[in-house]
């Protein structure tokens, strides 16, 4: 049977319906919030500009880490849920249904429209994004960038891999390693990032 995004992503609608009082909805074995994505936008970006100011360069490098990170525990707690289990589970056939499962839920989550365009089972990943809400905001405010903006996508594009194919959680955050190779913000029709092993060793 093959994954059946919309199935997933409407799942993952009716279950938002559900909220504490502060605004937190439990959802598929997770914790998230809705918040104004010009918010998050403006803490990278100015934090980006910040530290270009001062003279370093590793602002992109820390918002990808930390994007990989959240994606890595988000994402390994949905798996894990009984609401995954129940819908998506038995769509599964073989282990790299599972990115498709990630991916509608990155949809439903208002990441962007994403499509998987190429899975090697352990050695690579690409995906595709329209209207990628970073690159979107990057553009609104700044002009066209000379490298890619989408620090959330990209991370969260290594930790896909890593679930699969690193160890067993929590040692295989970091397994994998994404680049940005287009970007809506660069002047592209869209965003593609390419998940590949991690040689370095590092985050």
């Amino acid at each position: 049977m093959p994954i059946d995004g919309l199935k997933i992503i409407q799942a993952v609608m009716e279950s938002s319906r559900i909220r504490e009082s502060k605004g937190i909805i439990p959802i598929f074995g997770v914790y998230v919030s809705l918040f104004f994505v010009q918010y998050y936008n403006r803490l990278s970006f100015q934090y980006e500009k910040l530290l270009e100011k001062t003279g370093g360069d590793q602002a992109a490098t820390y918002l990808i880490e930390a994007a990989q990170e959240c994606g890595y525990a988000t994402f390994h707690g949905i798996r894990n849920s009984w609401e995954w289990q129940e819908i998506v589970q038995p769509m599964i056939e073989k282990p790299e249904d599972q990115i498709f499962g990630f991916t509608a839920m990155a949809e439903a989550f208002g990441w962007g429209a994403l499509q998987v365009q190429k899975i090697i089972p352990e050695k690579e990943l690409r995906i595709k994004v329209q209207d990628s809400y970073e690159a979107t905001g990057y553009r609104q405010v700044y002009g066209r960038s000379a490298s890619g903006k989408c620090y959330m996508l990209r991370g969260v594009t290594g930790a896909f891999m890593d679930l699969l194919y690193g160890e067993a959680y929590p040692d295989g955050c970091f397994t994998f390693k994404a680049e940005e190779i287009r970007c809506r913000a660069m002047g592209d029709s869209y965003c593609e990032f390419w998940a590949k092993k991690n040689d370095s060793g590092r985050p």
